[in-house]
């Protein structure tokens, strides 16, 4: 099954860079910038539809979590072909909206950080459901295997929501408070960092077993701290960025082995997947640059500027 959230690169890429309120346009060949074009205030994350012509992406408002001095309740609608902001989506009160995705009938899913919810917009009527999580949510994952959202919700214990009832089915319990998190392309494992100590946690998306803790090699970790995930499109490779150690790191999937790691940029945040399977983008946020490297050596190969606070990149057809 196709995962809408994380497929196999394009020749175009996506770049936010939430600090200024653009979004960049490059090809992915050159990593040349094709156009920029202006976001309505800081625009967080984005998921694409099947087609690859639409993009939606959350406007969380200035500043960060739980310091959102000016938040904000949007969600706006790109496309693709024209390179273009077509609309908003009022998503109706302040929620400061962050992480996003797509589920298998291409609803958007979208945390409500401020609302202590999970938002599910029908993007052809706009109306919206919130589902309550009781805490901050911040980035969700979605399954399209089992059915089922994972949200992070800066606790000991992730939330998970049975997609079709848009209900709260269970919380899964693990040793740290819990920042990214991702699922593999499949929707069988689902991969969530911690935040208060340097590992991350493999868990089994049906049964919801912890089935591994994984440690991460960090030279004097920082904690607590924001860790990232994200899965190669062919679920070789597990991706990790720590945004204060400025460190990314990779493992296999199959075993759980360390790849490689390596210094980045300050603040490194967002993944994406080059279009050859072989290389990765890393966005270094608060040096406004994107890496390009080699997922099987850690290699960085090339990197490209962008406008300030770049957060989240894409390959896209």
């Amino acid at each position: 099954m196709l995962d809408l959230n994380n497929r196999p690169g394009g020749p175009h890429l996506i770049v936010t860079a939430k600090t200024a309120h653009k979004v960049h346009f490059l090809d992915a060949q050159t990593l040349t910038l094709a156009k920029t074009i202006d976001m309505p205030a800081s625009t967080h994350e984005l998921a694409i539809t099947t087609d690859g012509r639409t993009a939606y992406g959350s406007v969380y408002g200035d500043g960060i979590f739980a310091r959102n001095k000016n938040p904000d309740r949007r969600i706006v609608v790109i496309d693709l072909p024209s390179q273009s902001l077509t609309r908003v989506i009022d998503l109706g009160e302040i929620y400061a909206p962050h992480g996003i995705m797509l589920d298998a009938e291409e609803s958007v899913w979208c945390s409500g950080e401020l609302g202590n919810a999970v938002l599910v917009v029908d993007p052809k009527t706009d109306k919206v459901q919130r589902i309550d999580v009781g805490q901050t949510a911040h980035w969700l994952a979605i399954s399209h295997a089992t059915g089922k959202a994972f949200v992070s919700v800066k606790s000991e214990f992730v939330v998970v929501i049975d997609v079709a009832r848009r209900a709260i089915v269970d919380r899964i319990k693990v040793p740290h408070v819990t920042e990214g998190l991702a699922i593999s392309p499949d929707g069988a494992r689902l991969y969530v960092c911690a935040q208060s100590a340097p590992e991350f946690y493999v868990i089994d998306a049906r049964s919801h077993a912890v089935l591994r803790t994984v440690a991460l090699d960090e030279p004097n970790a920082i904690n607590p701290q924001m860790r990232r995930v994200r899965v190669s499109p062919d679920n070789r490779f597990i991706v990790i960025s720590a945004h204060q150690g400025n460190l990314a790191a990779i493992y296999t999937t199959d075993g759980l082995k360390p790849v490689a790691s390596f210094p980045t940029k300050r603040g490194p945040m967002g993944f994406g997947f080059a279009p050859d399977g072989l290389h990765g983008y890393l966005c270094c946020h608060d040096d406004a640059t994107v890496f390009e490297f080699e997922l099987a050596t850690g290699r960085v190969a090339r990197t490209f500027p962008t406008d300030a606070g770049c957060e989240f990149v894409v390959a896209y057809h």
